[in-house]
């Protein structure tokens, strides 16, 4: 993908982001009613009610592929979500991992193709029916990738857009920082670093469907711009579907998708990818 195309998607995304809010605020300057709320669980919002009182609800995912033969691999991938919703808030915990592991046939030598783990926790608290206040945090290991750890965190404000019994979808934005700390020392914004600090702005939009009364989509984008380095910005694209099997059991396939526009180059010159991708199928149990 080229610096020129990355710009153009990074554009009219941002733009897209920028056209939603501005037209959910002239509906909203328009109608008197507000957006439709959800109706809340029994006794959710009461501030005396501990965290571990209110009902939780948790997924956990699992799946695993093996070769042999002429070829010998293995990957196993794991993902947690739990999230507690109320009247007036929303707290998301998600975790995932990625282990995969391959054999040289010429040498017998087994060699780690890809390690990857991340996790991260989001809180929202309504203002009022359309507006929410939000908090975030991000961490992500990706040796493959050169990142050692990267922590991220975020406060910003963002609009329900749409918000019913089937369909909901929010745009938010906002300012934090981010730290990376690298497994090698490579050249990044034009200085070799073995960890790198900056500020960012946030623009992002989620959305969850319920597409059938046994399928259920859900997809999120987030745009990240450096403002210590202009001109570079980090996005990240996440989408999964759910089909149930049973109340508890659901088939799944997710995909995620992570872009740099200045991953940094080694000693040698040589870059890092600019995107890396991951699609995964498996299993997922519900728990509430």
């Amino acid at each position: 993908m080229s610096r020129r195309t990355t710009s153009y998607a990074f554009a009219f995304s941002s733009t897209c982001l920028i056209a939603a809010m501005t037209w959910a605020g002239t509906v909203h300057a328009q109608l008197v009613a507000p957006a439709t709320v959800l109706v809340p669980p029994p006794n959710a919002g009461n501030p005396a009610l501990d965290l571990l009182d209110i009902q939780w609800k948790m997924n956990l995912g699992l799946g695993i592929a093996v070769t042999s033969g002429n070829s010998k691999s293995s990957t196993t991938n794991v993902s947690a979500e739990a999230s507690r919703i109320t009247d007036n808030s929303k707290l998301t915990l998600t975790g995932r991992g990625l282990y995969a592991q391959s054999r040289d046939n010429a040498t017998g030598d087994d060699k780690t193709t890809g390690l990857n783990w991340a996790v991260g926790t989001q809180y929202d608290s309504d203002l009022d029916p359309l507006w929410f206040a939000f908090g975030r945090y991000d961490h992500l290991a990706d040796r493959p990738a050169n990142i050692s750890a990267r922590d991220s965190t975020y406060l910003g404000f963002g609009r329900h857009v749409l918000r019913t019994e089937r369909h909901t979808w929010d745009v938010s934005g906002g300012l934090g920082y981010s730290q990376d700390k690298y497994v090698n020392t490579i050249t990044v914004s034009n200085q070799p670093r073995d960890r790198y600090g900056r500020s960012e702005a946030v623009a992002s939009e989620f959305s969850s469907h319920k597409l059938t009364d046994t399928t259920s989509l859900k997809q999120k984008l987030g745009i990240f711009p450096n403002l210590k380095d202009n001109g570079a910005y980090r996005a990240v694209f996440e989408s999964g579907l759910a089909v149930s099997i049973n109340s508890s059991i659901s088939l799944t396939t997710g995909l995620t998708y992570r872009y740099d526009s200045d991953p940094g180059t080694d000693a040698q010159g040589r870059g890092l990818k600019k995107a890396d991708m991951l699609f995964v199928t498996g299993l997922s149990l519900k728990f509430e």
